[in-house]
Parts: structure tokens; C-alpha cells; sequence
């Protein structure tokens, strides 16, 4: 056995442990749904430890995610619903089978010809989805979720000008929100609809609305931290340079 599947095997081992007789009353309590939070929270330490290039962190916070993975795991074996071996079986199986260029005898001329197959690919696996958007999480954070949308539709078939042309009276891009009424009925949903044309904005020159905004939310509170005279905490990551 590899060193690589003996460890996985001790901490999902480890897992069944804390959740049995005499194990840890809070992880026995714990349901797929009470896990939620800390596995997004898990999530999002990742990504931050990634952004600060920080191998040590990084290393630490994967760690911290397979044991959300374990967790989620052992609770779906306990009531027979799938176990480790079967996430991962269907895991390597669903890669081999999206990767026909490299597996298969597919030819792919250029990256947006291999996004489009993907998507076929999808869609053959999971029928069900009608639509290109379909499998969109709404759970997303707004900002993150409408640059998957126009992506998602940019390569769904008829383009993101399918998505709607944005309202008349939405103002310029460059006149931002000027002589806007906030106490407008539709206030919100104007707002709104001139992010998603920022996000198009992005989408257009290939620069990635969530980074965009992390590195410019960054250098606005290094601003006003250097006005108060303190410090970015150190476990606070910054955001990368967006090209």
C-alpha cells in the first residue's frame, strides 16, 4: 500500500472513530447539513492561503478540507448511502472520461473547443440538464455566480448576448450610478444590472471580477490602514496581481 493511501486510510479510519461508541459527542452530532458552513469556511481558508503563495498554510488548509471530506464521508457510510472508495472510483472514472484527448483518441484544436467538449461531455452525464446554466450553484456569492453564468453561456451556444440586453434606463458604464434615485422601486435590481455589465466588462478582457475586485478591495484598505497607521494582519492574504 502507498504512503498516500495509508494516510487517507488513517484519517477516514480517524473519522469513523470520533463519530462511534466513545468517540467525540460534537462529530457524532454532526449531519451533512450541519457541516455546511465549516466546509465552505474550510474553503475559503484555502483559497486565502493559496492568494498569500504560503506553502506551509496552504499544505495545513487542504488538510483542514479532506477532514470535511472525510467528515461528510463517514456520515454517508453510516447510513449506507456511498463510502471513500466509491467517491473516489467515480471521481477518477469521471475524469477519464472527460479527458478523451488524453485518454482517447479525441483531437482538440484550442482551449475553447476543450471547454465546449466538457460541456458536452456534461450534459451526456447528467440528461436532466437542459440548460447550459443548469448545475450553476446559487449558493455562490453574487459576483462569482454571474461571471459563471456569462461564461457558461458564452460557450453554451448562442453567446452571452442571449442573456438579455441590459435595461434602457440603466446608466453608461462610465456615469456609474450619477442622479440615481435609491428610493426608486427598482433601485436594486439597476444596480445590480450594472455589475453584471461590469462582470461582462471583465469577461470581455479576460480579467477574473472576483480577483479584480479582492486586489482592488485590498489596495483601498492598505490605503486607509496606512491613514490609521497600522497594519494588513498577517494571516490575511493579499490579492494577487490581475493580468
Amino acid at each position: 500500500m502507498s504512503r498516500e493511501a495509508e494516510a487517507l486510510g488513517r484519517l477516514f479510519a480517524l473519522m469513523a472513530r470520533l463519530r462511534g461508541p466513545g468517540g467525540c459527542p460534537w462529530d457524532a452530532a454532526q449531519t451533512p447539513m450541519s457541516l455546511v458552513p465549516y466546509l465552505l469556511e474550510e474553503a475559503y481558508e484555502l483559497a486565502d492561503a493559496i492568494l498569500a503563495g504560503d506553502d506551509q498554510a496552504v499544505r495545513e488548509e487542504l488538510g483542514d478540507l479532506l477532514v470535511e471530506v472525510a467528515m461528510q464521508t463517514a456520515v454517508a457510510a453510516e447510513r449506507g448511502a456511498y463510502d471513500l472508495t466509491e467517491v473516489a472510483d467515480e471521481a477518477a472514472a469521471k475524469m477519464v472520461s472527460r479527458h478523451p484527448h488524453v485518454f482517447g483518441d479525441q483531437a482538440v484544436g484550442d482551449e475553447p473547443e476543450l471547454l465546449r467538449n466538457w460541456d458536452r461531455m456534461k450534459r451526456r452525464e447528467k440528461p436532466e440538464r437542459t440548460s447550459a446554466l443548469d448545475g450553476v450553484p446559487g449558493s455562490l456569492p453574487a459576483l462569482m455566480r454571474a461571471s459563471l453564468v456569462q461564461r457558461r453561456a458564452a460557450r453554451g451556444g448562442p453567446g452571452a448576448a442571449a442573456l438579455g440586453p441590459p435595461p434602457a434606463t440603466l446608466p453608461a458604464m462610465g456615469e456609474g450610478l450619477s442622479g440615481f434615485d435609491p428610493g426608486a422601486p427598482d433601485a436594486e435590481l439597476l444596480a445590480g444590472e450594472l455589475l453584471w455589465q461590469v462582470v461582462a466588462e471583465c469577461q470581455r478582457v479576460g480579467v477574473d471580477p472576483e480577483t479584480a475586485l479582492r486586489r482592488a478591495v485590498d489596495r483601498h484598505a492598505d490605503h486607509y490602514r496606512a491613514a490609521e497607521g497600522t497594519t494588513r494582519p498577517s494571516q490575511e492574504a493579499p490579492a494577487p496581481e490581475v493580468t
